[in-house]
């Protein structure tokens, strides 16, 4: 076959392989709200200074609402959280899996540190399956803890890629 014969299959072949490519980075930029619930164990390291070891879980929020990225996808995030209370100094991270209702799942790293209270931070994606497979890519985000319950569990949120 001649080069002008095959160039109709080539540019279909290139057609149908970038509609089947991942999703480039800004594709992956989530933004808006992830509302957590803190369940783990606190061990006391000396007087004013916390280590807390378990997990936050959620719901994330896409501030575009039911189209945006992981829009009402479940968030579990198994983590540390540092707290030195006398210096109003924390560190905390982990990893989060954000999961939808198909079960489809991404993977992300995650660190920030802050005061205890409020914490800027990054994440790092590490993977994915089905739909978020290829997920690449990394952003920001502000942890708040809202309340510290008297069992030992936590409230708050997290702002992303705001």
């Amino acid at each position: 076959m001649k080069a002008t014969k095959l160039l109709p299959y080539t540019v279909t072949i290139a057609a149908v392989v970038a509609s089947l490519s991942p999703a480039h980075a800004e594709d992956w930029k989530a933004i808006g709200q992830f509302g957590w619930f803190g369940v783990g164990k606190a061990y006391q390291i000396e007087k004013g200074h916390v280590y807390w070891v378990g997990e936050f879980t959620g719901t994330f929020f896409n501030d575009k609402g039911k189209d945006g990225l992981f829009d009402r996808d479940g968030v579990k995030c198994p983590a540390y959280f540092d707290f030195d209370i006398n210096n109003k100094k924390s560190k905390a991270g982990g990893y989060c899996v954000i999961s939808d209702t198909n079960g489809d799942q991404a993977y992300l790293s995650w660190q920030n540190e802050g005061d205890g209270v409020t914490g800027p931070g990054t994440f790092q994606y590490t993977g994915g399956t089905g739909k978020y497979e290829g997920i690449k890519g990394s952003g920001t985000f502000v942890g708040v803890t809202q309340i510290n319950w008297a069992d030992g569990t936590s409230t708050g949120f997290a702002t992303w890629n705001r």
